[in-house]
C-alpha cells in the first residue's frame, strides 16, 4: 500500500509541476468550480491547525500559485484595468475593511466565520476573476469554458433526477443521499447538497449548452438542443421558486439576443404568455405547495422574507454608512429580535441567516458597500451588452458577452431571495464568467464619431 501511495503522490507531482509551469489557467479556473460544486466541503474536509482545509482550497491555492508562476515566465497576457475592474477591487477593499473593523476576532462571532466567509465567498471568486481575464484568450479557450459548463450541466440535472425518483445506487458523489447533510433533502439539490447552489449553477450551464452551439454543424446543435429538456426537468425537480424564475429570466435574456428574424417574437410571446398564464392561474399554489416539507411551511419561507425586509431596515438605520461589519449580521440582529413595536415577526428570523443578498450587503457594508455591489453587477451587465452587440467582434465572444448577461440574471434572482456568499459555487461561477468577458473586452472596437468639416 505505501508503494502505491508513493507512486501516486510521484504522479501528482508530476503533473502538478507541468500544470504550474505550462497548464492551461483556463482549465485550472474550470477544474476550481467543477471540484467546488461537486467536491466540497460536504465531500471531504479535515483541519490543518485551526483552519478547515477542502479540496476546492487547495485548487484555489495551486491555481493561484500557478499564475503567479506563469506571469513570472511571461505565459500570462495583461489587460489595462477597466472601470468595473476598479469598482470589483474598491468593492474587495471595503469587505476586508468591513471584516477586520466589524468585529472579526474580538468575541463578536466566531473567530474565523466571518474571515472564511469572505474568503469562499469573495477572495476566492476574485482570484478566478483575475486569472481569467489575464489568461490568453482565444477561440478555443472560450469554447472550452462553454463546453465544460453545458457538459456539468448534464450531469447536474442527471443527478437531480436520479435524487428524486430515489436511484440512489447510481449517484455520485454519495454524500449527496444523506439526508444530514445540507438542506432540502427531498429536492433535486446535487453535490452541493443545497437547491439553491444546484438551481444557479444548473440554470448557468442550460444557458452555456444553447450558446456552445456556435461551435458545432447542423447534427451538433441538435444534439445540444435535445439536452435542454433534460436540463429544465432537472431544473424544475429543484423546487425553488427563485430557481424557476431566475432560469427564465435568463433565458429570455439569452432568446432575445440570439434569435433572428421571425423566431424572435414568436418564441419569447409564447414563452412570456405562457409564465404570465401560469402566475396568473397558479398563484396559489407557487406560493404553497409542498415540498419536503408541508405548504404550510413552504408560505411561512416566504412570509417570513418580510420580517427579513423589516429588521434590515431597522438595522441599516442605526448604521447607515458602514453597517454592522461583514459577516456579523447573525449575531448583530439579535439585539432587534425583542422589537414588539410593529406586528412584525422578527423572531422569525432568529435561526437564519439572510435571506436576501442584497440587504445582506445593505446592512453588513452598509451604502458604501452596497453602492460598489450595485455598480460591479451594472459594470459587468454593461461590459456582456459590450460584447455582444460590439461592432465586430467574433461569433464565440459575443456568445460569451450573451452568456455573461444570462448569467446576471440568474444570480440577480437568486440574489434577491437567498445570501450566495457562504459557499464558493456561487460567486466563483459568475466571478469566472465575467473575468472572462474582461478578458475579451480588448477585442471591443470604439464607436467611430464622423469629423465635422
Amino acid at each position: 500500500m505505501i508503494s502505491v501511495y508513493a507512486i501516486a503522490g510521484i504522479v501528482v507531482l508530476v503533473w502538478g509541476t507541468l500544470f504550474v509551469s505550462r497548464g492551461s489557467l483556463t482549465m485550472g479556473c474550470l477544474a476550481f468550480v467543477i471540484v467546488a460544486a461537486c467536491f466540497g466541503h460536504n465531500f471531504l474536509h479535515f483541519d490543518v491547525g485551526s483552519m478547515p482545509m477542502t479540496l476546492d482550497r487547495i485548487v484555489a491555492a495551486v491555481l493561484i500559485g500557478a499564475y503567479f508562476i506563469q506571469r513570472r515566465l511571461g505565459r500570462t497576457d495583461p489587460k489595462p484595468l477597466g472601470r468595473s475592474d476598479l469598482l470589483l477591487m474598491l468593492l474587495m477593499g471595503t469587505l476586508a475593511v468591513s471584516t477586520v473593523w466589524g468585529g472579526w476576532g474580538k468575541g463578536i462571532t466566531p473567530k474565523f466565520e466571518p474571515l472564511l466567509r469572505l474568503v469562499s465567498g469573495y477572495v476566492i471568486p476574485f482570484a478566478l476573476f483575475w486569472i481569467a481575464r489575464q489568461t490568453p484568450l482565444d477561440r478555443r479557450n472560450v469554447s472550452l469554458v462553454h463546453g465544460t459548463l453545458a457538459c456539468l450541466g448534464v450531469y447536474l440535472a442527471t443527478t437531480g433526477l436520479l435524487e428524486v425518483t430515489g436511484q440512489w445506487w447510481a449517484v455520485f458523489p454519495k454524500h449527496i443521499a444523506d439526508p444530514d447533510l445540507g438542506e432540502h433533502f427531498g429536492r433535486a439539490r446535487g453535490p452541493m447538497v443545497q437547491s439553491i447552489n444546484y438551481g444557479l449553477c444548473l440554470g448557468c450551464c442550460l444557458l452555456a449548452a444553447w450558446l456552445w452551439r456556435w461551435r458545432f454543424g447542423r447534427l451538433g446543435q441538435l444534439i445540444l438542443v435535445g439536452l435542454m429538456p433534460l436540463m429544465l426537468a432537472g431544473i424544475y425537480v429543484s423546487y425553488t421558486r427563485s430557481v424557476w424564475m431566475g432560469t427564465g429570466l435568463g433565458a429570455l435574456v439569452v432568446l432575445g439576443l440570439t434569435l433572428r428574424g421571425s423566431w424572435r417574437p414568436l418564441v419569447l410571446g409564447t414563452v412570456i404568455s405562457g409564465a404570465l398564464a401560469v402566475g396568473i392561474t397558479q398563484m396559489d399554489k407557487l406560493v404553497a405547495f409542498r415540498r419536503e416539507y408541508s405548504a404550510a411551511e413552504t408560505a411561512d419561507s416566504v412570509n417570513v422574507r418580510g420580517s427579513f425586509v423589516y429588521l434590515s431596515w431597522q438595522m441599516f438605520l442605526d448604521r447607515p454608512l458602514w453597517g454592522v461589519g461583514f459577516g456579523q449580521f447573525p449575531q448583530a440582529k439579535m439585539p432587534y429580535l425583542s422589537d414588539r413595536s410593529s406586528a412584525v415577526n422578527l423572531e422569525a428570523t432568529r435561526r437564519y441567516v439572510h435571506h436576501n443578498m442584497f440587504l445582506s450587503v445593505l446592512t453588513e457594508t452598509g451604502l458604501i458597500g452596497f453602492a460598489l455591489f450595485l455598480a460591479v453587477l451594472a459594470g459587468w451587465g454593461q461590459m456582456g451588452w459590450q460584447l455582444c452587440r460590439g461592432r465586430d467582434v467574433p461569433q464565440w465572444a459575443r456568445a460569451h458577452g450573451v452568456l455573461l448577461l444570462g448569467a446576471l440574471a440568474v444570480y440577480v434572482c437568486q440574489a434577491a431571495f437567498h445570501e450566495l456568499s457562504y459557499t464558493p459555487i456561487d460567486n466563483s461561477l459568475l466571478f469566472l464568467l465575467a473575468g472572462t468577458a474582461a478578458g475579451l473586452r480588448t477585442l471591443i472596437k470604439p464607436a467611430t464619431v464622423p469629423s465635422v468639416e
